[in-house]
């Protein structure tokens, strides 16, 4: 006879190394960094169903803007004029905003070193517009795309993640989502099925493939981070997508480092 009863999944417990990066240019009513910690690790513990708890081990306030990757910085003159003028923004030689410099973030806050003796398990950055973070990268040995390109170290996997304080918990549950779906897509062997969720006009239900598995399931039924079934682009309510993920799911969501 079978057995429904299901063993609960252990406790997850994430130490978090948090860089807030805030210039004394940065509006005074933007959201406080400490506030929205506070909030964003209540909510996902919740949605994880008291699953993942997170605690600070370390939190470093930065009263600069991070180097992007060609050596250029803000300063408040340029970053004012350019959160005031999207078109004095650094950019590119392609157009593109130009990325914050993860190596010299990794390097300057001995990042891997923290991360090799288990004194932290993930980063949290925060900055304001145009600061050139990505809202989740994913670091160390074999690391692959996770809603960024990896970054290849000689150290276990790990999570950065790029949050805004001038947005709230619901764009922080947003970034955890796009992190979710890129592990377990890989996970399942189901990028290019997720691929064709992000077409810029999403095929109807009945024009994708059969799903070949839980998870490809789970994306048809509710759809993905940016929207529901059938639904507009950014209507999804991404609380509610990162609660019906199976539970069994949140183990390499959370710890890439699980993903077999």
């Amino acid at each position: 006879m079978s057995d429904f009863r299901r063993r609960p999944l252990p406790v997850m417990l994430r130490k978090i190394l948090v860089i807030d990066f805030r210039p004394a240019a940065v509006p005074a009513e933007w959201n406080n960094t400490d506030d929205l910690v506070q909030q964003y690790i209540a909510t996902m513990r919740q949605a994880t169903g008291d699953l993942l708890i997170c605690q600070v081990e370390n939190k470093v306030t930065v009263p600069n803007y991070p180097v992007l990757l060609d050596g250029r910085q803000y300063n408040d003159t340029t970053w004012t004029q350019a959160n005031n003028d999207d078109k004095t923004a650094f950019r590119d030689s392609h157009g593109n905003y130009m990325l914050a410099d993860y190596q010299r973030i990794l390097q300057d806050y001995n990042i891997l070193q923290a991360v090799q003796a288990n004194q932290i398990d993930e980063v949290w950055m925060f900055g304001g517009p145009y600061f050139g973070f990505y809202e989740s990268r994913m670091v160390g040995k074999a690391a692959f795309w996770c809603n960024a390109p990896g970054i290849e170290m000689n150290s276990r996997l790990f999570i950065m993640m790029g949050f805004n304080y001038q947005r709230d918990v619901k764009e922080m549950v947003h970034d955890f989502g796009h992190r979710a779906e890129s592990i377990l897509a890989l996970q399942f062997g189901s990028q290019q099925f997720l691929q064709m969720l992000y077409a810029p006009v999403p095929p109807a239900a009945a024009a994708m493939p059969a799903p070949k598995n839980d998870y490809e399931k789970f994306l048809l039924a509710n759809g993905t981070v940016h929207r529901k079934p059938g639904g507009p682009d950014y209507g999804q309510d991404e609380l509610a997508w990162v609660t019906a993920l199976q539970p069994a799911w949140f183990p390499p969501a959370i710890d890439p480092n699980r993903v077999q």
